[in-house]
């Protein structure tokens, strides 16, 4: 079956439910019924209809209804992201991407879990890390003349926008000095613009040299309340239905009524 003939004649999107159909203008034009009538066959044969995912020989698995494959191809995790050193052409999964910077670049690449702290020297340049997951972060250090370094953060995937997590550092450059910086959310990018620049932190210059100054990082994903976007169905949870909580709300009405109950002959033996 040729794919087309699941788009619009119109538009050429691929047709969504609900779909309509022009019903026989037979009827009385005083009728307030809808000449529109919803076309279930047709809703039925595009629901049905499963495609794979472009990124399939990136190692997608996934089968998506034919008028969702664009939504679910836009922020697929397979999709492609980009090595952005200069002169490089290596593009892949984001997976793919920390070992091709440690083997080719000789990029440093630090292992970190989720709400608990790691340490990494303060070092110009770009840093790996990798979450136990498989999440993929860079981090990039820049000088910020006459101030210090500037830190950027970025989350690795072919999302681009917000992800789900928040980074903390931790630092102190000279006696006295403590500071903290949160970012909150992380950005997303293929680094596709090449290595990130948009610092979130500047660390001040440190009495004993940038390379004396420890980043305690934290990275949590607090905020994971809209996961994975490329690894969802695409479909709304349905609410369950539990008749022990009606149960027990109705058990609770019933304590409730015979404390009204007692309450009221209590005011009655009162009086």
């Amino acid at each position: 079956m040729a794919m087309g003939a699941l788009d619009c004649p119109i538009c050429y999107e691929p047709l969504v439910p609900p779909i309509y159909q022009v019903g026989r203008l037979n009827k009385c034009p005083l009728c307030p019924r809808s000449a529109f009538e919803r076309c279930f066959g047709m809703e039925r044969v595009v629901e049905s209809i499963e495609v794979p995912c472009c990124f399939a020989e990136n190692g997608c698995t996934k089968k998506i209804a034919y008028f969702n494959k664009k939504k679910h191809e836009k922020a697929c995790r397979h999709g492609p992201c980009f090595c952005p050193e200069p002169g490089c052409g290596f593009s892949g999964p984001a997976a793919t991407l920390p070992d091709h910077f440690t083997d080719c670049h000789k990029w440093p690449n630090t292992a970190f879990k989720y709400y608990a702290q790691f340490d990494l020297r303060l070092q110009p340049g770009p840093h790996i890390l990798r979450a136990q997951d498989g999440t993929v972060f860079l981090m990039n250090v820049v000088a910020a003349e006459p101030l210090g370094h500037a830190i950027s953060l970025v989350c690795v995937r072919p999302a681009t926008g917000s992800s789900p997590f928040g980074c903390s550092l931790l630092f102190s450059c000279f006696t006295g000095h403590h500071q903290i910086s949160t970012l909150d959310p992380v950005r997303c990018s293929t680094l596709a613009d090449g290595l990130p620049k948009d610092g979130f932190c500047i660390v001040p210059k440190a009495s004993g040299g940038v390379h004396d100054v420890v980043l305690k990082t934290t990275i949590d994903e607090a905020r994971r309340y809209d996961i994975e976007l490329g690894d969802e169905d695409y479909e709304d949870e349905d609410e369950s239905y539990d008749e022990e909580d009606d149960e027990e709300d109705d058990d609770s009405d019933d304590d409730d009524e015979e404390e009204d109950d007692s309450d009221q002959d209590l005011v009655r033996s009162i009086e």
